[in-house]
């Protein structure tokens, strides 16, 4: 699979970690805040690394968590060939945040926006049975945070991963994942494989 990615898009990352918390996550630990967030940021960490693999000419890629204080990044750097030394010239690919408060992502938003990476990712969780679709929440998180804040990094993509509310998980509810147009309008993301967590393993 891997072999195959060709960008750092919102459906590639998707694609990949959806299909790891299918084969991967337990719904005892999608349960317990402080479990889920070391296996979610551990999925992501693979995912980074995976569609990291894939750059071609662009030296040698690592992930590193808690840099500016974010999740994970995932970034690019090169390295003297002689002594293996670091040359303090990276790029910065992919820039992931998990929130487990599902109330405070807003914030996550915001401060990815003044990151600068070719992807940033949030992961969160949403009472899907309120009223309010969360596509709408997010729709109105973006309008308020607008174009300049949005794309304040040109060329670079959004996506928004929103797992049921752990504790009040309904019967076959899925993650749903969003990513932004050039119009800023959210877009749903769809694969073929959902990922249910009470479908998981217990």
């Amino acid at each position: 699979m891997v072999e195959e990615i060709k960008s750092l898009t919102p459906e590639t990352f998707w694609e990949l970690y959806s299909n790891k918390l299918n084969k991967n996550a337990t719904y005892t630990d999608y349960k317990d805040n402080k479990k889920w967030t070391k296996v979610v940021v551990g999925i992501a960490e693979e995912v980074i690394g995976d569609m990291l693999k894939d750059i071609p000419d662009d030296g040698v890629s690592k992930v590193h968590s808690e840099y500016f204080n974010i999740d994970l990044i995932g970034y690019t750097t090169r390295w003297f060939e002689q002594k293996r030394k670091r040359q303090h010239d990276w790029k910065l690919k992919i820039a992931y945040e998990h929130e487990n408060n599902a109330n405070t992502w807003h914030d996550e938003l915001c401060k990815l926006c003044y990151i600068v990476a070719d992807l940033r990712v949030i992961s969160s969780y949403y009472d899907f049975r309120k009223k309010k679709k969360i596509e709408e929440l997010l729709q109105g998180m973006i309008n308020k945070l607008g174009v300049w804040r949005i794309y304040r990094v040109p060329n670079s993509h959004w996506l928004f991963v929103f797992g049921p509310r752990p504790r009040l998980v309904c019967k076959g509810e899925p993650f749903r994942a969003f990513t932004i147009n050039s119009e800023l309008k959210v877009v749903e993301i769809t694969g073929d494989k959902k990922v249910i967590p009470d479908k998981w393993i217990k």
